[in-house]
Parts: structure tokens; C-alpha cells; sequence
């Protein structure tokens, strides 16, 4: 039997923020199925980047999200990351429900691990 990861899946500009370890989270609009402790692919503009598992796994709206979210992200400012969003979203308001999902960059493509 065969068991297929799941992928998080990113713009080709985040591969070196997921590789560095800058951007360690990632905001998905919607409840989302992701699981603590489970190990996902990063894929960065239809690359394969490595493997990532999932520290923290949440479901948060808008308006709840902090600074220090948007630092998770590897951006500097909430407005930053809004910008970011309704790129990818549209426009949105501060009630929409995001998945909120922590990881940390275990391994790239090569099989190595990520130095800390």
C-alpha cells in the first residue's frame, strides 16, 4: 500500500524564506486537513524543496491574527501579509477563517538535514 504526502505548496519567490528557515509558517484560507506532527512535501513554484513537518496546526480568523503571525511568515507587518493574501485570495474580511499552519524545514531536496 502506497501512502501519499500531502504537499504545502508555495510561490517560487518563498524557496529560499522555506529553505532558510525565515518563513516558517503558512495562512490557507478555509479550515484545512493538516495534522501535528505529520511530515509534508514543500513545494516552492512547482518544485519539490524538501520535507517539512507540522509543528502547530490552528484555525484562526482576520482579525485574531497578531504581528508576530505575519513575522511567521517571514513578512515584517499584519498589513505585509494582508497584501500577500489578497494576492492569492482576493479580497477577504476580517471574520474569513484561515488554517494556520507552523512547520519546521526538516530536510531538502538532497536528503540533507536543515542546519540550525
Amino acid at each position: 500500500m502506497v501512502i501519499e504526502m500531502k504537499s504545502l505548496n508555495f510561490k517560487k519567490k518563498y524557496k529560499e524564506m522555506l529553505k532558510d528557515g525565515s518563513k516558517v509558517a503558512t495562512l490557507r484560507l478555509g479550515r484545512k486537513n493538516y495534522k501535528e506532527n505529520e511530515m509534508v512535501k514543500v513545494i516552492a513554484g512547482n518544485e519539490f524543496v524538501g520535507i517539512a513537518r507540522i509543528v502547530k496546526v490552528r484555525h484562526i480568523t482576520w482579525d485574531e491574527l497578531k504581528k508576530e503571525d505575519a513575522m511567521l511568515e517571514g513578512l515584517k507587518s499584519k498589513k505585509e501579509l494582508k497584501k500577500e493574501l489578497k494576492n492569492i485570495y482576493g479580497k477577504f474580511d476580517g471574520k474569513e477563517e484561515f488554517t494556520q499552519i507552523v512547520f519546521e524545514f526538516v530536510g531538502d531536496k538532497n536528503g540533507g538535514n536543515k542546519k540550525v
